[in-house]
């Protein structure tokens, strides 16, 4: 137990001498915050890439040669392609339109692959300059490195090869398309939210659902399941066109109707998922309520000098005691709260608070501009 207390100990000292180390150094922090920015980045388009590549759209044609799968494990398979989200979805959908179109080129796997992710950089551009300039500069910019990392993730990931872990993962799923859904949803989930975290973005649909949560003060998931509703419903009407047999490829087209309502009601599950584990990981827009019950008139002043709200106070008395207390509310995001509740337990070892979960606020709530 000492041996804790003193590694502790040591942890927090070690923590303050850095604090005050960037405190005094400010380039080397902007260094290492870009650092950080720039890996949590990378590991968000990784992690989308390979969930795509994995569990939305395989290569079946290699699966099919995994150890004991065969043709029948491929034929017997209904639904092989499931439609996406976000800007990932609509590259499906302007897809789907080229072969309709006859774009013959397409049917080559490696085109297909290259130009699928070309799209997906090409509708991403427009809504980079939506962020550039109705959100931030910097978030923008790394909103473009994920995109751009995405994309090489994207043609780089190897599944052309029975013997690729990805391809490996697909057959090890089989043919369960509810735990493709499932662990498509959580890896594109755990995608935006790491963009979250450093207010940046996966790009796509995210972009326009950051923008309406900074501005209604929202969380987000919701508005990125709105907005795809009308994007996998696209993909799934121009799946049931028929093509020319010459024109499918990568189980793209010819699909029935029955099939393709399958394929919408599995991507609604997909988005509810997917907006579940945003808004548990995301929590950059959830406001609470605090109601702090103190003694010490002064505790408000200390509140106010450490955090960027305002608060409001009410004198009581105490039921069973009878003595004057007053009590303090204030509204803060969730990601404040362990702050707040540091500061007053500093000031008022003995005060009592209370924490509320809020659905959305109304008015001049405090929130730290974008870069």
């Amino acid at each position: 137990m000492i041996n804790i207390l003193i590694m502790m100990r040591w942890f927090k000292n070690i923590k303050k001498k850095v604090i005050n180390y960037f405190y005094d150094h400010p380039i080397q922090k902007e260094i290492l915050s870009n650092a950080k920015y720039l890996i949590i980045t990378t590991l968000s388009a990784f992690i989308f890439a390979f969930g795509f590549k994995c569990f939305i759209q395989p290569n079946y044609d290699a699966v099919a040669q995994i150890g004991e799968a065969s043709e029948n494990f491929v034929q017997n398979l209904e639904i092989k392609t499931l439609a996406s989200c976000g800007a990932s979805g609509i590259s499906q959908i302007f897809l789907s339109i080229l072969k309709i179109c006859g774009a013959t080129y397409l049917t080559d796997n490696f085109y297909f692959n290259l130009t699928y992710w070309a799209i997906y950089v090409a509708v991403n551009v427009p809504l980079f300059f939506l962020g550039f300039f109705k959100v931030g500069k910097k978030f923008a910019i790394y909103t473009l490195i994920n995109v751009f990392l995405t994309f090489l993730f994207g043609i780089l990931l190897p599944n052309s090869s029975p013997d690729d872990i990805i391809n490996q993962i697909t057959y090890a799923i089989g043919t369960d398309v509810f735990a493709r859904v499932a662990f498509g949803a959580l890896s594109t989930g755990i995608a935006s939210s790491l963009a979250y975290i450093i207010n940046s973005t996966a790009g796509g649909i995210d972009i326009i659902a950051f923008y309406i949560g900074e501005r209604k003060g929202v969380t987000l998931g919701k508005w990125s399941a709105l907005i795809n509703v009308v994007v996998v419903g696209t993909f799934s009407i121009l799946s049931t066109i028929p093509l020319k047999e010459e024109f499918v490829s990568h189980e793209m087209g010819n699909v029935a109707i029955s099939t393709a309502f399958v394929i919408f009601v599995y991507m609604v599950f997909y988005m509810i998922f997917t907006s579940v584990v945003v808004d548990t990981l995301n929590t950059k827009n959830k406001k609470v309520e605090l109601q702090i019950f103190t003694a010490n008139e002064n505790l408000s002043q200390v509140i106010l000098a450490n955090i960027p709200h305002g608060c409001t106070i009410v004198p009581g008395k105490g039921g069973y005691t009878g003595n004057d207390v007053f009590v303090i509310y204030i509204s803060v995001s969730k990601r404040e709260t362990k702050q707040v509740v540091k500061v007053c337990k500093e000031a008022d070892p003995k005060c009592f608070i209370n924490v509320l979960p809020m659905n959305q606020v109304f008015g001049r709530f405090f929130k730290k501009p974008i870069e």
